[in-house]
């Protein structure tokens, strides 16, 4: 009947509606899930950003340090952005083209060119330290919103993932600081230290020993090493912006 004929017709193009807007949001939702996954390469981990302090000059401790840390790393997810940290002044035109030419070979630019002295100027320890202090200034403002900041040594092994994983708990804790213990003292009248151990016992008696007696000294006290240093996200931030670390 003409009724049946029209009920068909109205269920048949219900149907068809509910077809489209299945459709229409299968592929809204494939389209978020696909920006969501170009974002999620696009934009760096926030939970641990690590540079190595690194010789211009010496490509293959790079090329080891890329094969020994970040391939492991990257392979079992590690949360990390690592970074290989060049001071920007002091660098020959000779090394800025070896520099471009090692990132057309690993096929990506892992390098961070901080606001620091670099082979020409002064290298030597002088720029291992320059270095290391303008990466904490840098890191903080150039991958904002990471948990943990750190600065590591190209000679140094690091186990990312493990390092991870240590600092998971501290996560949002204020103030953290940590890294590569060591002990020390400092003659706080000449702006020096004395006394350093690897340990605690050690400091002590190289102390009593090894510091003047006629000057007050404050310590033995615990510091971390150029090996491995570790800052909060929240400290990283304060050391970014702070005048005085600025007028180092």
């Amino acid at each position: 009947s003409k009724d049946v004929s029209n009920a068909v017709a109205q269920e048949r193009s219900l149907l068809s509606e509910r077809r489209r807007v299945f459709h229409r949001l299968h592929r809204q939702r494939r389209r978020r899930r696909g920006a969501a996954h170009a974002a999620a390469q696009e934009s760096p981990p926030t939970f641990l950003v690590l540079g190595f302090v690194t010789n211009p000059r010496t490509p293959k401790t790079r090329e080891w340090i890329r094969q020994t840390v970040l391939v492991p790393a990257a392979e079992v997810g590690a949360p990390a952005l690592i970074r290989f940290v060049v001071g920007k002044r002091g660098l020959s035109p000779r090394d800025v083209q070896q520099l471009d030419e090692e990132r057309r070979r690993v096929g990506k630019d892992d390098f961070a060119v901080v606001d620091a002295s670099d082979f020409n100027e002064a290298g030597g320890i002088y720029s291992c330290i320059d270095k290391l202090f303008a990466w904490f200034r840098h890191a903080p403002v150039a991958y904002p919103g990471a948990s943990f900041y750190a600065k590591a040594d190209d000679d140094s092994f690091v186990d990312v993932a493990r390092l991870a994983s240590f600092l998971r708990p501290a996560a949002g804790l204020p103030r953290v600081y940590g890294g590569y213990l060591q002990y020390d003292s400092f003659v706080t009248e000449e702006w020096r230290h004395c006394g350093w151990s690897a340990g605690p016992v050690g400091a002590a008696h190289a102390r009593r020993h090894g510091c003047p007696k006629e000057r007050r000294v404050y310590g033995p006290f615990p510091f971390v090493v150029g090996a491995l240093t570790v800052m909060g996200g929240d400290l990283g931030g304060w050391f970014a912006s702070s005048p005085h670390v600025a007028g180092l």
